[in-house]
């Protein structure tokens, strides 16, 4: 039993680490129009879908990686995290205002209120899938190629 609760910490923690920024601080508050300004940009690129979905396409790769974990754990922290998907949003807000001015942000949502700011935000996630896959049979070809160079030059493999 104990051993399960560790490895359900562990998965807990790790899973938080998909969804903290890396060297997040505390930031100033953000002003009530700047806000709204950002939670429209992130509702425009619709970045809490695209969060969600992530975490959905990771989570079979977990179950895999740590079978001792039950399912019913998986199924409820999806639960939990699409429940909780505007706690998400809450954290987003103070990020985007230290990395954008309010004048960055009016013009990043005039643009995503285009028709082609529009398009963008609806095939991002396809070109970001279709672009991770790229990169997966890229580095699956090179890794052949040097595992082959170095089989051929003695260095043993594991199989």
């Amino acid at each position: 039993m104990k051993s399960t609760v560790r490895n359900l910490t562990v998965i807990t923690l790790t899973a938080l680490a998909f969804t903290v920024p890396l060297g997040a601080q505390t930031r100033a508050p953000v002003d009530s129009a700047t806000t709204a300004t950002i939670r429209r940009l992130l509702d425009l690129i619709g970045a809490a879908p695209l969060a969600l979905r992530s975490m959905e396409s990771m989570i079979p790769a977990q179950r895999a990686a740590s079978p001792q974990v039950p399912a019913v754990f998986w199924d409820a922290f999806l639960d939990r995290a699409r429940r909780n998907i505007s706690h998400l949003v809450d954290e987003m807000v103070p990020i985007y205002a230290a990395h954008f001015t309010p004048a960055q942000l009016n013009e990043l949502v005039r643009f995503y209120e285009s028709p082609l700011g529009r398009h963008l935000a609806e095939v991002q996630p396809l070109v970001a899938q279709e672009s991770i896959q790229a990169g997966q049979r890229w580095g699956g070809a090179i890794g052949r190629v040097v595992a082959e160079s170095l089989t051929r030059a003695g260095v043993k493999l594991p199989q």
